[in-house]
């Protein structure tokens, strides 16, 4: 019989297979259960403006690669459609967004390296009513889709997100019942030109409820018609803030979030809704009770000189602040976290500050006007509030506007939030026979356990991965036992790796064994054609290795003093065969000799049997 000669250096793996699965076993059980840190759900999604995407500016990129096990995917805002000479519209990189492709290849890169799904957003920056008009048009309505998808697959995007505004915030309500049934036709033949593709389409529409939390029917925006849409996309996403606009008030209180989910849930398949979720706040002058703005000092006059009128809209205007700058601004203004107030209703943050301008009045004197400002966001505290919503509807994930504009203090809590939604990973513990001759079977023992118990009855696939490859081949399949143990007689064509999987199942998240090293060696039989010889004379070796490879290299060795010398090397033929043909030892003696062979083609060293020539005196 063949063997390997690293075989004779195993322990015993004359461990039974059952003792082995045993101890497996035993092991197991007898340790503490492990604290699970499982993989978190991918809960989070969202947009990224240009300006946060370019190695100068790379916040956004870096906030998502940063968090990309959070992600089930991102849009960065690269494209708008603009209005075609001629008719229609055409898509193109945001003008404004210098250097626009050579950003683009260097962000792709980051991302798909962080193996992130990337859908740009679509922009709708064609103007009043271009849009509606094209999508009117079947012929300017078909060019846009077979642009759109030609922008997608040349690209290699994974998809793309609709975000035509301009229906809701340009057109005019009026044109709604008009534009209405054009847009589903035109989701519809996006839709599925970008499925014939394998890509996903995104739709990003404002909420379906108005600032009363009426839903459905003509209250919010229904122009986008989000159950006619929700067949013909992979998401919907609801941009669940701006709830104020024109005064102080919340950017996104949980009670109107909440009640445009729950109407999104009855009228589409949750798990497409995407909810947006606001990282960013507005701060505004506050207003007297009578009205007026609240302002002392000396104030400029919003009549007066343009200098005048500048220093007036400093004091007033309202400026948007992200949620990243907040700790910034609390700090510019002498206030700290203790300053910020938590709303317990509707789930946002405000603080209260006073902003001194300064100006210069008619007669070149130095004023200053103090102007009483209070700041309304979203927060890390807001945001997780939020994000609490996809667990809670069985929504797709939570879609931040924006990333990179969040203060990074969220990320903690929204981890934790995601960890505690994903199935924990049951421990799949594995044992091999870490060497086998080529043609006989390794023995794989495995046993399935979760928080120490035994996982019975459960699909366990051996998984194999050749020496070289990264693609891992299934091999076997079998059910785990009562005790959660499992048993494998496999043929490994080569070294490599092996482990076992398990498929997700109730209350367990796919898992995997870690990956045992197998050594797969050559099978070689030698004889030698004559076995007594004269002292010198010509000695030949028939050899024969398995699985025949062309070349491959064979050494003759000789037992000396305790050590192996070479005799002769030699190569076989396309069959593995080969006869290696030498000179006797001369010392009168009974020689003991082998033939190993070099490790190729995904198989380790091989050994034939030793066998004896004996030497006698000429």
């Amino acid at each position: 019989m063949t063997h390997n000669a690293w075989m004779r250096r195993l322990p015993p793996i004359a461990l039974t297979l059952t003792a082995l699965i045993a101890g497996l076993l035993v092991g197991q059980a007898g340790a503490a259960s492990p604290a699970y840190a499982n993989t978190p759900d991918r809960v989070i999604s969202g947009w990224m403006p240009y300006w946060m995407t370019s190695p100068s500016q790379p916040v956004g990129i870096d906030s998502a690669v940063a968090n990309a096990d959070l992600f089930e995917d991102v849009s960065p805002f690269w494209y708008s459609a603009i209005a075609r000479k001629g008719g229609g519209v055409q898509v193109a990189l945001n003008p404004n967004f210098t250097n626009g492709s050579a950003n683009v290849a260097w962000a792709m890169e980051r991302l798909r390296a962080a193996g992130m799904v990337v859908i740009p957003a679509i922009a709708d920056a064609s103007g009043k009513g271009r849009m509606a008009a094209t999508l009117a048009d079947p012929a300017l309505r078909g060019q846009h889709v077979a642009d759109l998808v030609a922008l997608v697959v040349n690209n290699g995007y994974d998809g793309l997100d609709l975000d035509y505004e301009n229906f809701a915030f340009v057109d005019g309500s009026k044109t709604w019942d008009a534009t209405l049934p054009n847009w589903t036709t035109f989701v519809a033949e996006l839709g599925a030109a970008l499925r014939a593709q394998g890509k996903l389409l995104s739709a990003t529409v404002p909420g379906p409820c108005d600032t009363r939390n009426r839903c459905g029917g003509r209250s919010g925006y229904w122009v986008y018609n989000i159950p006619g849409i929700a067949p013909h996309v992979d998401r919907i996403r609801i941009m669940a803030y701006d709830y104020t606009v024109r005064s102080i008030g919340p950017i996104a209180p949980i009670d109107w979030v909440r009640a445009n989910v729950e109407h999104a849930v009855t009228v589409m398949d949750p798990a497409k809704l995407q909810i947006g979720v606001p990282t960013y706040g507005r701060a505004r002058t506050r207003t007297k009770a009578g009205g007026g703005y609240r302002l002392s000092g000396v104030c400029p006059s919003k009549n007066g000189s343009a200098s005048e009128r500048r220093a007036y809209r400093s004091a007033t205007s309202m400026a948007a602040v992200t949620a990243a700058k907040i700790p910034a601004l609390l700090e510019r203004y002498g206030l700290t976290e203790a300053d910020v107030r938590w709303d317990p209703v509707r789930q946002e943050s405000s603080f209260r500050y006073t902003k001194n301008v300064d100006w210069t009045d008619s007669s070149g004197t130095p004023q200053t006007c103090q102007a009483k400002r209070q700041v309304n966001f979203v927060g890390p505290d807001g945001v997780l509030a939020r994000t609490q919503l996809v667990g809670q509807y069985g929504l797709n994930a939570a879609a931040l506007w924006t990333i990179g504009g969040e203060n990074p203090a969220q990320w903690p809590g929204i981890r934790s939030y995601a960890q505690s939604l994903a199935p924990a990973e049951a421990v799949v513990a594995i044992a091999v026979t870490p060497a086998v001759v080529f043609g006989q079977p390794t023995s794989i023992a495995g046993g399935v356990t979760f928080n120490g118990a035994p996982v019975p009855n459960v699909p366990v696939t051996v998984e194999f991965q050749p020496t070289g490859s990264e693609e891992w081949q299934a091999l076997q399949v079998a059910a785990s036992g009562p005790d959660g143990a499992v048993a494998f007689q496999v043929l490994l064509p080569s070294s490599g790796r092996v482990r076992l999987t398990v498929p997700e199942t109730a209350g367990i998240a796919a898992s995997q064994s870690p990956a045992a090293e197998v050594a797969v060696g050559a099978t070689v039989s030698a004889k030698a054609k004559t076995k007594k010889v004269s002292s010198g004379a010509p000695i030949r070796v028939r050899v024969i290795v398995r699985p025949a490879q062309a070349k491959q290299k064979v050494i003759l060795q000789v037992l000396k003093k305790g050590t192996w010398r070479k005799v002769k090397g030699a190569r076989t033929n396309a069959k593995g065969r080969v006869t290696i043909k030498a000179k006797a030892q001369k010392a009168k003696k009974r020689w003991t000799y082998r033939v190993v062979s070099r490790a190729k083609g995904g198989l380790a060293p091989g050994v034939s049997q030793e066998f004896v020539i004996r030497v006698k005196k000429r």
